[in-house]
């Protein structure tokens, strides 16, 4: 499926620089191009068309094994978000096809595109989300297509090379500048700890994104600032590499989007123990670095009263006086009411437990109940 949706990604970030730097930049090709560019705009959508349509089938494939049968790809594909953007893709792709020769209309059909894409994967529920990841996609777009006039410009001799520089290099910083941005407020808004960069896939791919964005923002401007000052045939070389730097943000970009940026919820613990005068049940999600919930369902014994107030302790192992943390947890409702004859159940919680890094801990919770008698336990676990 990483396939598939890699090679729907590539193409749409493609076609859409194509047309959004011909529509915002004057002259974005010399004149004997003009007919090459419309037969690779054209060829270029085709070819998203055919790979959204492998796509679907791919995904379709998927979710006939996920769910041992076919009886739930139809609503899936209608009223699952994931099967709405595939079909939206699809529609805009072939209707893109008939409207080449009309600028205005394909360029509406380009941020379409983009809209649908973005609604996709970790966006799907949060329009704030949904908006910058529509920016952030256009931007990208635009300096990707950048890059490809650049070298076909190139061919046509440094004259034009330099020409096109002038009227593209401030609408490429621009870009650059929103880029960043957007790509800044998207991780904020996902992400709901900055340790997450450090410790989930998902984060470790986004830092490499980053390096290689970098990366080519430093080929760009390098080539760009010489070969304004000088005829330097061998400086598009920088050019090329900066586009097979792009090729592997997007890639990331196309895999990012194919995983969760949460840790796993398969790592959460849940524990339950059973006493003489206490049984317990603890439960810690996600149990990774960063925020976590915890919460804590207490059985005691009817004779002992109510539980006045419950207390946990942590310490890390490898650091067991510098990481030490306490917290009051705070009574909650019951939800899930079991019973036990002679015991009285209580429910307790604590919203954001934050762990800072990977590790052993160790945990004790104090329990004091309304007379004043004290019960404690520990117990311990790796995040």
């Amino acid at each position: 499926m990483y396939i598939t949706k890699l090679i729907v990604y590539g193409l749409l970030i493609s076609l859409s620089g194509l047309i959004m730097v011909d529509s915002f930049v004057r002259n974005a090709i010399a004149e004997t191009r003009i007919q090459w560019r419309e037969s690779i705009i054209q060829t270029v959508n085709r070819s998203l068309l055919l790979a959204v349509i492998l796509a679907i089938f791919a995904q379709v494939v998927q979710w006939a094994q996920s769910f041992g049968g076919v009886e739930q790809i139809a609503p899936l594909l209608i009223e699952g978000s994931t099967g709405r953007t595939w079909l939206a893709l699809l529609l805009l792709s072939a209707i893109g096809l008939f409207v080449q020769k009309l600028q205005a209309a394909r360029l509406i059909i380009i941020v379409l595109l983009l809209l649908a894409e973005s609604m996709n994967g970790h966006a799907s529920s949060d329009s704030l989300i949904i908006l910058f990841d529509f920016i952030h996609l256009a931007t990208i777009s635009i300096w990707v297509g950048g890059v490809i006039y650049f070298l076909v410009n190139w061919k046509d001799g440094t004259e034009q090379v330099r020409t096109f520089l002038e009227r593209f290099t401030k609408l490429l910083w621009l870009t650059i500048a929103i880029a960043s941005v957007s790509g800044i407020a998207l991780t904020a808004l996902i992400l709901p700890s900055i340790s997450y960069l450090l410790y989930t896939s998902w984060g470790q791919l986004l830092l490499v994104k980053i390096i290689a964005i970098l990366i080519a923002i430093w080929l760009g401007y390098t080539a760009n600032t010489y070969i304004r000052k000088h005829q330097a045939d061998r400086k598009s070389r920088l050019l090329k590499i900066e586009y097979m730097t792009l090729l592997v943000v997007i890639a990331l970009a196309a895999l990012m989007s194919t995983i969760s940026p949460l840790p796993s919820a398969e790592n959460a613990l849940n524990r339950h123990q059973m006493g003489d005068e206490l049984h317990y049940t603890v439960k810690l999600s996600p149990n990774a670095p960063g925020p976590n919930t915890f919460s804590l369902s207490l059985w005691t014994l009817k004779e002992e009263g109510k539980v006045a107030n419950v207390q946990l302790s942590l310490y890390a192992d490898d650091k067991p006086k510098t990481s030490a943390r306490a917290y009051i947890l705070q009574s909650i409702p019951i939800e899930d009411n079991i019973e036990f004859p002679g015991f009285i159940e209580q429910q307790f919680s604590l919203k954001e437990l934050k762990l800072p890094y990977p590790t052993l801990w160790h945990a004790t919770v104090d329990i004091v109940f309304a007379s004043g008698q004290e019960r404690q336990f520990s117990f311990s676990f790796e995040n």
